[in-house]
């Protein structure tokens, strides 16, 4: 299994496409004490929406219907390499992505966001200025270890990183290892040390255990790394960007207690239970309107 941007399939409402391995059903929002557990929780919750969304998975998330954009490109060329579409991943109203792979059995994935207008609304600009902004978030990272590494760019407004082998964290067959949120925690101290917020870390999918068992993050579509501004906006920037990398704690906080709470203390449990103010204001605000968003876009059969 291996990891992609925006690869995500319908798991659950708001998370995304499986990456090539079985995935059984998982315990969210509720903490496993031990492997045994673990694994006898997941064993009797099969079938019906279980099922379809393994379905989906299988097949990547593809809407009935396309608002906006084309289905991933057939093939391209990189590098003095031909790469083939293996499989769909994802496309919605921003990007299609896709798993490809060349002649020689090099897998990788290619992220194509949208140019097409909407409504007449002209958005080239647009695919390509988020494009931009993505590849610049993984160049922050390189030197990581902890992000997959930039192949290249295709046109304007599409990118490609490699394919890492292993298992998201709604992947998981088992626990993670003893060490791997600390390795998280000290993966999101060094984005966080070059100036940037992940802002997608309540997402589990988005968080990759490499068959190595490091910690990987993917898609960072709407992560945030402002640049300098004089006075005042760089105020207002620099406590913005602190309140999303308080939020970014919260979160792996929030994941080590649903994956491996058991190795919290009671004190660690309690406060992965408090989000920041902001978050709790969201959650009233923001949480309505998110799932009108979503019926409409399941109304209309573009989810």
């Amino acid at each position: 299994m291996a990891s992609s941007s925006g690869s995500r399939a319908a798991r659950r409402p708001g998370s995304g496409a499986g990456r090539g391995i079985h995935r059984s059903p998982t315990a969210v929002g509720r903490t496993v004490l031990d492997p045994a557990a673990w694994l006898a929780y997941d064993a009797p919750r099969t079938g019906g929406a279980t099922d379809r969304a393994m379905a989906r998975k299988e097949q990547g998330r593809v809407p009935k219907r396309i608002l906006r954009g084309k289905m991933p490109r057939g093939s391209f060329d990189l590098g003095g390499r031909t790469y083939r579409l293996e499989k769909t991943l994802k496309q919605d109203f921003f990007a299609a992505t896709g798993r490809y792979v060349s002649d020689d059995g090099r897998r990788v994935c290619l992220k194509h966001y949208h140019e097409e207008p909407f409504f007449g609304c002209p958005l080239q600009w647009a695919g390509r200025l988020m494009a931009d902004r993505e590849v610049r978030h993984y160049r922050l990272l390189q030197d990581t270890g902890g992000v997959p590494r930039l192949v290249g760019r295709v046109g304007k407004s599409a990118f490609v990183h490699e394919w890492v082998e292993g298992h998201d964290l709604l992947d998981r067959a088992a626990p993670p290892p003893d060490d791997f949120f600390d390795r998280l925690e000290g993966l999101v101290e060094s984005l966080h040390a070059r100036g940037m917020a992940y802002v997608d870390m309540n997402k589990p999918d988005n968080v990759l255990v490499a068959d190595d068992g490091r910690p990987v993050l993917i898609d960072f579509q709407i992560s945030w790394a402002p640049r300098p501004s004089p006075w005042p906006l760089g105020a207002v920037k620099r406590r913005l960007l602190a309140m999303l990398q308080e939020a970014d704690r919260f979160h792996v906080g929030k994941l080590k207690r649903l994956y491996r709470g058991d190795l919290m203390t009671p004190e660690q449990r309690a406060a992965s239970k408090r989000p920041p103010w902001f978050l709790r204001i969201h959650r009233v605000f923001g949480a309505p309107l998110r799932d009108l968003r979503r019926r409409v876009l399941e109304w209309v059969g573009a989810r």
